[in-house]
């Protein structure tokens, strides 16, 4: 039998066939007698040397890894190690009350398989022997080298284990377990056991995973304390990632040197005592943040420091520094001392007797007192914090006189730091904290008189704070206390504070990007002093019924309509029932007075003739759209009758606020039947119904936006004319309302999905249309062919574009023909097409088996009965532009726009991007040339066929239509690619950014015809015209230069965002070809114009959108380099800017480049030689140049005058 394992043993696959019948081999452990013992592992061991001698290795050194160079050499060793497992398992199951001693030769073998397995990169390998090591430790064996050594790399097999990926608590607790195996590892020594074990152990102080558990403390907390070596190799780790560890994983290193402290010998006592001492000179020190961290890591014992080991401690190390620090010359020790003072004292030796505790307590109150008198703002607010903290903790111990100085010190001293807010926050925070005191709330109650000014202080910080300390003390203040506090001077800056709050929230919400950088604003504290406050405020209102709260309200409301809207919608302290029952109240109040006959005018009906005079896409928005000439003329003549106007629409502005529920558990509130029944019966449709086309419409749809009630049961005569409204907003109606109200409304009854999806099919079939109709030979551009007039021809290459998009995207399941289910495999792969769009007809390319088709035509496709009218298409186009343009601003709808047709969504993307580079390559394949005869008289001929081969098909001809494709356009790319990103969508968006950036260049590399020609044309000496063929092709030339000038210029938002995202580099664009060639266009507009008033319009549109692109370009820090040679766009702009523009906006405009720009003294060279510049004067004005001389003159001499000033002081 032993023959036969030996032979075994020598082959693998009868080796491999031996091992898996372990029974069998157990039984044979157990009939062995000890030479036969010898024999295996003399043999195996043999063999093993054998297969992993280093030819058979191979070590890679970039990864740093050994490994096996053939599959069978790492199977002999696996083998190997599970044959020595089962001889390990068959001694476990043998009971032995002696302790077992190993063969000499099996103690060989394994420390070869140890030497082995540590050099090995193999994972499978280090765990299959981590199982033996486990065992042998598990057995009663006899100490000795070997054994010793084993112990030792069980330590370190847990720890790999651990520190691995897949690491688990239970290695943690065996660990814990072992952890008195650390004994015999030869400390100090350099050897391989050792190090590993150190750097394993270090390593263990950058896993959370590890640090966070108890048994991971106690286990790193053991090793700390066992010697002076690893105790100052674990320090050094420790307090280098201190400085690098995230907050909320201090505290755990705090209590593994607290306990290393608390469990050490006596022999390293004196160790962790000096590394401690390490600690308390990085607290003092280190830079202010740094020196917070170790004040964080040594809190533990700051907190135990009513246990007298630690109070020993604590004097023993901080005595010697304290004081000193505390008078440091340098003002960060000092801060970092005071911090650290407020914490421990008063720094009394515990084992000292009365009398001189008491001398010791005067030294430390007397410190106190020095360190009110500091004149460092710093170290004063952490004096006002160590006071406070001091007489909160240790009231009871300090004398009353000493007591009332330190207080009088706070209110008399601190409080009065008018410069200070800081300070005067840290004395009211404290304040705060102290009021929780029985004993020394009674003391504040007494000084209140002496701090209640504070209400009204200039800092929000202070005001906030201070009304959570009146908040906290309203139960035990009197009920005349509010009689003490200047309500006025609070409701005052309460009012300023709220429109403040709402610019701000205005600006952080802006849909787009400003060409001015604002500071982040921080409204969230803001937030909560509005909430504090109008708590304070409305206190007294919620303590009576019902009805007195309502009369309570009007009367707040009458006097400061700001503080109730303000009241409604930040008070937190009354319930969503209350809220309800006083909402009610209110509304019929206001529906009975508005139905007085010197108020019925506010619910007369309105012109609907009129149109919205903004449109939403402008930068002003009219909330009084509604209103039309005469509402206007009556409420501007009748004083009396607009306050009204005022108090009732604010007063249902309150309702509204009010009706809001605050968090998640109001909302399910308010889905109950009690609260259904009650809305029901008091918020009636009809109401809402009357003010329609009234005034008041926008304020009761405000209020119908927050009841929560279904559509279909209780305001269906609402829905329609909800749904009416979105249907017709091609119309310019009501946009205002549609957005702020209607689509806000049927987001809440869910309905929202479905206008979202049919306005998205319409505009990819729009832009198919776009596509399939720019290749399309169209002989008579001056029509203007529209693209939607589409046959049964377009409509079936349409349809197979279509079903081409749906047979690249599988995987969809659509079962509600409505929403589908989120992308799974959305990676889309479109050829690239830089000049033109390649359309592929062919309908035979692709045979869709309908059967497995996934995604439904009829999710994405009209019928052609639907599409087949152009009047009716115009329509819809228009009214889905602007849908879509309203959608796309708020972020809570992205989800069900982005989400059920996402290849829809990018299909738009792809094809207006390809559509954008195809009109701007057009347009620069040839030079732009006007017919001769516009420039001058003497070309009365003209060539009129090469005239028309200059005119390409730009399908987009209307302002309106450009405005809204692009703005779509730009706020699909970037949304959507956020949206992407934010879940793992694929998609190719390199190919977009690239064909974006030859656009840009196809804009800059357009060429101009008779150039010097456009620019000294002067439209005064222009003769007229009286051919009415000169005067048609005037007019078709003047269509076809502005559209293009509506193309460049609102495609400079792509050019922005792209550059301000960083996904074009800066210094890939010249700014200044593209502004000379946009004002080129203007200046061919200007001469085939007949309108002046046009001409304006045009030219102002133009040098606005100029004027802040090159401010953009600006922040965005493209004139960081090549200053000088980019200087250039300036006198392009000086070149196109008109004595007609004010001189206001020229100066703002030089001095927020003065502002900005680094390079001053280049900047300042270009101006001062500005006269010299023949190149751009020659083609100015006198007035132009006069005019733009005066303003850089001004400009120059008001840096020579502070220049002059700043020299002279």
């Amino acid at each position: 039998m032993n023959k036969d394992i030996l032979d075994n043993i020598k082959e693998l696959p009868q080796f491999n066939l031996l091992c898996k019948k372990k029974s069998n081999l157990l039984k044979y452990f157990e009939s062995c007698k000890r030479n036969e013992y010898d024999e295996i592992w003399i043999t195996l061991h043999t063999n093993l040397v054998e297969y992993i001698s280093p030819d058979n290795l191979i070590y890679d050194e970039e990864k740093s890894t050994l490994l096996f160079k053939e599959e069978n050499n790492r199977q002999y060793l696996l083998t190997s190690i599970v044959f020595v497992s089962i001889y390990l398992q068959y001694l476990h199951n043998k009971t032995q009350k002696k302790g077992i001693t190993f063969e000499e030769h099996f103690q060989i073998l394994f420390c070869k398989l140890i030497e082995i397995q540590f050099m090995l990169s193999d994972k499978e390998v280090r765990l299959s022997f981590g199982k033996c090591l486990l065992t042998i430790c598990e057995l009663n064996i006899k100490e000795n080298e070997f054994t010793n050594n084993v112990k030792i790399n069980l330590l370190l097999y847990l720890l790999w284990k651990y520190c691995h990926i897949e690491g688990k608590v239970t290695d943690i607790t065996k660990l814990k377990k072992f952890k008195d195996f650390c004994k015999y590892i030869n400390w100090g020594i350099s050897e391989r056991t050792t190090d590993s074990f150190y750097i394993l152990c270090s390593y263990t102080l950058n896993l959370p995973k590890f640090y966070e558990t108890s048994d991971g403390k106690i286990f790193l907390s053991h090793v700390w304390s066992q010697n002076e070596s690893i105790a100052y190799h674990l320090f050094n780790k420790f307090v280098h990632n201190t400085v690098l560890l995230a907050h909320n994983h201090i505290y755990h290193y705090s209590e593994i040197i607290y306990s290393t402290w608390r469990n050490c010998s006596e022999d390293m006592q004196e160790t962790i005592y000096t590394q401690i001492e390490y600690l308390v000179n990085f607290s003092l020190k280190c830079p202010i943040k740094i020196a917070a961290r170790f004040r964080e890591v040594l809190s533990i014992f700051h907190t135990n420091k009513g246990d007298k080991d630690i109070n020993r401690l604590l004097f023993k190390i901080y005595d010697p520094v304290i004081w000193r620090s505390l008078m440091c010359p340098n003002w960060k020790i000092r801060f970092n001392a005071t911090c650290i003072f407020q914490l421990i004292y008063p720094v009394v030796d515990p084992g000292i007797k009365d009398i001189n505790y008491l001398q010791e307590m005067e030294k430390a109150y007397n410190a106190l007192l020095d360190l009110s008198e500091d004149k460092n703002t710093y170290v004063l607010q952490a004096t006002a914090k160590c006071i406070c903290y001091i007489l909160s903790e240790l009231w009871e111990i300090i004398s009353h006189d000493k007591r009332m100085r330190l207080i009088d010190i706070l209110i008399n001293k601190f409080l009065k730091e008018k410069s200070n807010e800081c300070v005067r926050v840290e004395v009211v925070l404290g304040f705060c904290e102290m009021s929780k005191n029985p004993m020394i709330r009674k003391i504040i109650l007494k000084i209140f008189d002496r701090i209640k000014n504070l209400i009204n202080d200039n800092s929000l910080r202070v005001r906030k704070n201070f009304i959570i300390l009146i908040l906290d003390l309203q139960k035990y203040l009197n009920d005349t206390f509010s009689y003490d506090i200047d309500f006025k001077e609070l409701i005052k800056k309460l009012t300023k504070d709220f429109i403040t709050f709402n610019v701000q929230s205005f600006i952080k919400k802006m849909s787009y990007m400003k060409y001015e950088y604002h500071d982040k604003l921080k409204n969230k504290e803001m937030y909560e002093y509005l909430k504090l406050c109008t708590n304070l405020i409305s206190y007294s209102i919620w303590k009576s019924d019902i009805k007195e709260q309502a009369m309570k309200c009007i009367n707040l409301l009458n006097e400061y309509p700001v503080l109730m809207i303000c009241i409604s919608k930040f008070s937190t302290n009354v319930n969503l029932i209350d809220r309800y029952k006083l909402s009610s109240v209110l509304f019929e109040i206001t529906n009975s007075k508005l139905k007085e006959e010197n108020n019925f005018i506010m619910l007369n009906k309105i012109n609907q003739d009129k149109q919205d005079k903004y449109l939403m896409m402008d930068t002003n928005y009219n909330k009084n759209v509604y209103i039309n000439n005469n509402i206007n003329i009556i409420l501007e003549s009748n004083s009396n009758l607009k306050k009204r106007y005022i108090r009732y629409s604010t007063l249902l502005i309150c309702i509204a606020n009010f009706l809001k529920p605050r968090n998640e558990v109001e909302i399910e509130l308010c889905y109950s039947e009690e609260i259904e029944e009650f809305l029901k019966m008091k918020f009636k449709e009809s109401y809402f119904v009357e003010s329609i086309n009234t005034i008041m419409q926008p304020f009761y749809f405000k209020v119908l936006k927050n009841i929560y009630l279904d559509h279909d049961n209780y305001y269906m005569n609402i829905h329609k004319y909800s749904t009416n409204q979105l249907n017709n907003l091609y119309t310019m109606k009501n946009l205002y309302l549609c957005k702020t109200i209607i689509i806000p409304l049927f987001f809440k009854w869910k309905l929202l999905n479905i206008y979202i999806i049919d306005h998205l099919k319409f505009l990819n079939i729009s832009m198919e249309c776009i596509i399939y109709n720019i290749n399309k030979c169209i002989s008579n551009v001056h029509d203007q062919y529209y693209h939607l007039n589409i046959d049964k021809h377009t409509y079936q290459v349409i349809e197979q574009n279509v079903i081409e998009l749906i047979n690249k995207h599988k995987g969809y399941n659509d079962n509600t023909d409505m929403l589908l289910s989120h992308v799974q495999n959305n990676n889309i792969s479109e050829h690239k097409n830089n000049t033109i769009i390649k359309l592929n007809n062919n309908n035979n390319k692709n045979n869709i088996n309908t059967q497995n088709r996934h995604i439904h035509m009829s999710n994405i496709m009209f019928d052609y009965n639907e599409i087949k009218d152009a009047s009716i298409n115009k329509q819809k186009e228009l009214n889905c532009l602007i849908f879509l343009s309203l959608v796309v601003k708020k972020k809570k709808y992205h989800h069900i726009l982005f989400k059920p047709f996402p290849y829809v969504i990018y299909n738009i993307i792809y094809k207006f991007n390809n559509f954008l580079l195809h009109i701007f390559h057009n347009i620069s394949l040839h030079n732009f040339e006007l017919p001769s005869h516009f420039l001058s008289p003497y070309y009365k001929g003209g060539n009129q066929t090469n005239d028309k081969q200059n005119i390409i098909l730009l399908i987009l001809y209307n302002k309106k239509e450009i405005k809204l494709y692009i703005h779509i356009y730009v706020s699909f790319f970037f949304l959507f690619h956020s949206y992407c990103t934010h879940n793992n969508i694929l998609y190719n968006w390199n190919d977009l950014i690239q064909n974006t950036l030859k656009s840009i260049e196809h804009i800059s590399n357009i060429k101009f015809k008779n150039e010097i020609q456009i620019k000294l044309y002067n439209v005064t000496s222009r003769e007229d015209l009286h051919n009415k063929d000169i005067q048609q092709e005037k007019i078709k030339w003047a269509n076809y230069t502005k559209s293009i000038i509506y193309l460049i210029t609102y495609f400079l938002d792509m050019v922005e965002y792209t550059i301000g995202m960083k996904m074009i580099s800066i210094d890939e664009l010249d700014i200044n070809l593209i502004t000379y060639n946009l004002f080129l266009f203007y200046k061919c507009y200007e001469i085939v114009c007949e309108t002046d008033k046009e001409i304006k319009l045009i030219y102002f549109t133009v040098w606005h959108r100029i004027y802040s692109f090159i401010i953009c370009m600006l922040n965005l820090g493209y004139f960081e380099k090549k200053t000088e040679i980019k200087l250039d766009v300036l006198n392009t702009f000086f070149l196109f800017t008109y004595e007609y523009v004010p001189n206001t906006y020229i100066e703002s405009f030089m001095k927020k480049f003065a502002f900005i720009i680094k390079e001053k003294d280049i900047f300042q060279n270009f101006l001062s030689n500005f006269k010299n510049n023949s190149d751009v004067l020659n083609y100015k004005s006198n007035n132009q140049r006069n005019q733009i001389q005066q303003i850089i003159d001004k400009i120059i001499f008001q840096k020579e005058k502070i220049k002059h000033n700043y020299i002279k002081k």
